[in-house]
């Protein structure tokens, strides 16, 4: 089962356009899930960097989070985590859609 489409905010629409491109990619066997002892592991730790990094572990907010949570998605997909040209740009520029358009 599978939930896609729920957007946050406006400044998490790409995220969400990442997670439907992941599950099509998943369905299509495109790539295999970790074991789930493996996903838990994850999760009980980036929840407990969370609980020890911000101040909104339990509150709605923008967070930066959504940035490593799409790097992941993309890594999982076989593209590149990195969305700039260059890590200048990497380091100081917003993330856009555009920065998340499929690889050819």
């Amino acid at each position: 089962m599978a939930f896609v489409g729920y957007i946050e905010s406006v400044s998490n629409l790409h995220t969400a356009e990442i997670r439907c491109k992941w599950l099509s990619r998943l369905v299509d066997d495109q790539f295999k899930l970790p074991s789930v002892e493996k996903m838990l592991e994850q999760t009980t730790k980036e929840m407990e960097i969370m609980k020890k990094t911000t101040r909104f572990f339990k509150r709605s907010c923008i967070s930066t989070f959504s940035i490593n949570h799409s790097d992941e998605i993309c890594e999982e997909m076989g593209w590149r985590s990195w969305r700039k040209n260059n890590w200048v740009a990497e380091a100081f520029s917003p993330y856009k859609s555009q920065d998340y358009e499929e690889e050819k």
